[in-house]
């Protein structure tokens, strides 16, 4: 052998045992490395329990959904529901050699970092759908090539303990896709209100261009870089051959419609009283992660009628105060200000919802009083306002500043340019002269052939105070207390033809020299009434002669019958209502005695299942439900069993009876026009503080309350008639359309009796007005009216005088 081919052989000898101690060295450090990087990574028992946080969904008895509670909006969706054409986009989009690879792709890793180079920064990736899963699942993100190594580790295990599809399943509702919205369920839903069956290979597109950057290409922030992303994948469907020339050419043109995101259906105070409800039972965390499935008996358009109805009472009570002055605008803001409520109201029609205010500007007033006004959109001319301007003192009263009152005091006692003033809509697509309600209501319906809560209105404008007036705020009900107080009397032993004496009546204090002397409205009073006619026309000192003949102590054991969820004083003043109890508790008591006596409680949420379809939670008010009670689990629960008996059947028809009558001749006069049987009792508290107005008919009970927050008086005449009533009207009017026409069914041990109307007795020869009454069998009256002193039905029926015309033998 030369020494030429000796030395190269050497050579080679000597490259070869390097080559082979490198290789060793290097299988040596990825084993090592391999051990070192995988000795402490996660288990993949989270993939395998994947019990991710998911959207609660409310739905109301007609399986509308009206509402959602998350803390991430995921919609948890099997495999096999999921469409193919969604399934390939984010193939075609993410990771094309999906089904070939063993969870990490070295040419797409080299390919991505030959890009990023030439780039000087990241523009494309190289992750594979495997390896995402692992980042989202069981990493952080951090950005580090240790995190990347783990990363790669863990796609290959996981490649080795799931199938494609599983990962498919992972990672198709776990992703994050903008909008608030995780998982293709909740993207399809929240950009374009679909179902995923119902997604446009267009729609598929988009929603698979999303996870490179969600907000970069979401296409409600940016439909044009949405739309060409959209298209980038779609040609990327038409290369690794998902979708034809055809198809992508058509799905090319498809605009870009995005649904906007609903306003939850389910709002003001009964959204707040489901979800107290539903967070007292199941907790927060448990209601915005576990992905219950809720159902309420819910009618939005029972809900919606009532918050008009409170809206229209409200601003129709405002009309009658005092008018404050109104901020004024130098010129020179006039154009910002008129370019901002122009924006605010594009889309909308011309004319304000009746139940709606919007600004506008003076900016003209005629000689003789009138007004033209904008409100960025449109000029309005206004006859002259009749409306008395609020005096200094009111705010001198209310604690405004020398400042404040010297500002005032140098304004003119009438409208300038530059005032901003609201106008509220009118029937006829006119505006009327309006302002920012001083005053609240609230309204609490039930539906009481179903037992279920109808609607509840929180407050004029509750979305923004947020403050509800049904559950939290604690008035004085006036004689709104009243129907409690005659339905002890009736439990007693009276009847409603019981005669009570409406005269006054002054009352010392034993620890004062101060003394208490009770006033009907008006200061008018009645003399001997009968106990219905004390009812019908809130007469107060009939009713404390009522109650001391009840007994305060007996009076107060009667209330516990009740869900007013409070002790009352001892005290002669309850006859008056002079206490204070939640629209909430009043209307669940009125119930009772619009129930034949039944004590139960309003239902709120019908039902309740968790992810898996399991029932959690069922409520069927009182006695409605025929098979409730077979499942002996349900029927443990307090939510199903059935309602109490609080009154006898009969009291309670009778204390109805009665309060019908206060709609047909007492103070409740004005609800007559809802034409149909219905019993109520209007409420007002001192000096016109508090209205309230409860009514019900064998369909529906509604309760009404007005007022300011802080308790001061509305005006002289603003009683429970003027200031809740129409509320209550308004309401129950949109409640009862397409109901029939029913009257209150009397229960065994009824008799009816004709009777005088002022006398309780029966009718007698001088009877001018009887009345036919109900009374509990055997309780009616025997004896007859006794004839006027010197009528000519008493001289007919007096014995005559011996005149001895006899004796005299003539």
């Amino acid at each position: 052998m030369l020494p030429l081919e000796f030395g190269l052989m050497r050579i080679l000898s000597i490259i070869a045992k390097i080559l082979v101690s490198l290789s060793l060295l290097a299988v040596m450090g990825i084993t090592i490395g391999y051990l070192l990087f995988s000795s402490n990574l996660p288990e993949l028992s989270a993939l395998s329990d994947y019990q991710p946080p998911l959207v609660s969904r409310v739905y109301n008895s007609d399986g509308e959904l009206i509402a959602e509670y998350a803390d991430e909006h995921r919609i948890l969706t099997p495999f096999d529901e999921i469409p193919d054409t969604l399934t390939k986009a984010f193939l075609a989009a993410e990771d094309q050699q999906f089904y070939e690879h063993p969870g990490i792709n070295p040419a797409r890793i080299l390919s991505a970092a030959l890009a990023n180079l030439r780039a000087g920064h990241t523009v494309q990736g190289g992750s594979t759908i495997t390896q995402q899963v692992a980042k989202n699942f069981l990493l952080t993100s951090e950005r580090s090539y240790t995190r990347k190594i783990r990363e790669a580790i863990l796609a290959y295990r996981i490649e080795k303990s799931f199938s494609k599809d599983d990962i498919l399943y992972l990672y198709l509702n776990q992703i994050y896709l903008g909008r608030g919205s995780y998982g293709v369920a909740s993207a399809a839903w929240r950009y374009f209100h679909k179902p995923l069956n119902e997604l446009t290979l267009a729609e598929c597109a988009t929603i698979a261009g999303m996870p490179k950057s969600p907000g970069k290409y979401a296409p409600h922030i940016n439909p044009e870089k949405a739309t060409q992303r959209r298209n980038t994948v779609l040609q990327l469907m038409q290369n690794s051959g998902f979708a034809t020339e055809h198809e992508v050419e058509l799905a090319s043109r498809e605009p870009m419609l995005v649904a906007d995101l609903d306003d939850p259906k389910l709002n003001d105070a009964y959204a707040d009283l489901v979800l107290r409800q539903l967070t007292e039972r199941f907790g927060l965390k448990t209601l915005r992660r576990q992905g219950l499935t809720i159902v309420v008996p819910f009618d939005p358009n029972a809900q919606n009628a009532a918050i008009r109805a409170v809206r229209h009472g409200a601003l129709d009570i405002e009309q009658r105060q005092y008018y404050r002055y109104p901020v004024n605008h130098p010129s020179e803001t006039w154009i910002t200000l008129l370019e901002a409520w122009h924006k605010a109201r594009e889309g909308k029609p011309v004319a304000p919802a009746t139940d709606e205010i919007i600004p506008a500007l003076v900016t003209k007033m005629a000689r003789n009083g009138d007004l033209t006004v904008n409100d960025g959109r449109n000029l309005w001319q206004l006859s002259k306002p009749n409306w008395n301007w609020k005096p200094i003192s009111e705010y001198e009263k209310e604690g405004a500043t020398e400042e404040q009152l010297a500002e005032l005091k140098k304004r003119p006692r009438s409208w300038i340019k530059g005032d901003e003033i609201r106008l509220q809509g009118t029937a006829r697509q006119g505006v009327r002269l309006a302002q920012e309600p001083s005053i609240e209501s609230a309204l609490y319906a039930i539906d009481m052939e179903r037992g279920t809560v109808l609607a509840r209105v929180g407050g004029y404008d509750y979305q923004t105070a947020g403050f509800d007036r049904v559950h939290q705020a604690m008035r004085q009900p006036g004689s709104a207390f009243k129907p409690f107080l005659y339905t002890s009397a009736l439990t007693s032993g009276s009847t409603p033809a019981t005669i009570v004496m409406d005269t006054p009546v002054v009352f010392d204090s034993d620890t004062s020299d101060e003394f208490w002397r009770p006033e009907n409205y008006k200061d008018k009073f009645a003399g001997p009434v009968p106990l219905r006619n004390a009812l019908e026309h809130s007469r107060n000192l009939a009713s404390i002669k009522v109650l001391q003949n009840v007994g305060i102590r007996r009076f107060l054991n009667d209330l516990e019958l009740y869900p007013l969820e409070r002790k009352f004083p001892p005290q002669l003043a309850l006859a008056l209502g002079a206490t204070e109890v939640s629209l909430e508790a009043l209307t669940n008591s009125y119930a009772v005695m619009a129930d034949q006596g039944q004590k139960w409680t309003p239902v709120s949420i019908q039902q309740v299942q968790d992810r898996t379809g399991n029932t959690l939670h069922r409520s069927v008010s009182g006695n409605r439900c025929q098979v409730c009670h077979v499942d002996p689990v349900m029927s443990a629960s307090d939510s199903m069993r059935p309602a109490q008996r609080a009154l006898d059947p009969v009291d309670s028809f009778l204390i109805t009876n009665i309060m019908k009558g206060v709609i047909e001749r007492g103070t409740g006069q004005r609800a007559r026009a809802l034409n149909r049987p219905a019993a109520g009792k209007t409420g007002t508290t001192n000096n016109q503080v508090d209205a309230w107005f409860m009514g019900y008919t064998p369909q529906v009970l509604t309760g009404v309350w007005s007022g300011r927050d802080t308790p001061t008086p509305m005006g002289r005449r603003e009683t429970g008639a003027r200031a809740a009533l129409p509320t209550w009207l308004e309401s129950m009017q949109a409640f009862h359309k397409g109901r029939p026409v029913v009257d209150f069914t009397p229960p065994e041990g009824i008799e009816w009796v004709v009777i005088d109307d002022k006398t309780g007795l029966l009718p007698g020869p001088d009877s001018e007005e009887v009345f036919l009454e109900a009374f509990r069998r055997g309780t009616a009256p025997t004896e007859e009216t006794p004839a006027l002193e010197g009528s000519a039905t008493e001289q007919n029926q007096a014995p005559k005088e011996d005149t001895g015309f006899f004796g005299l033998g003539l």
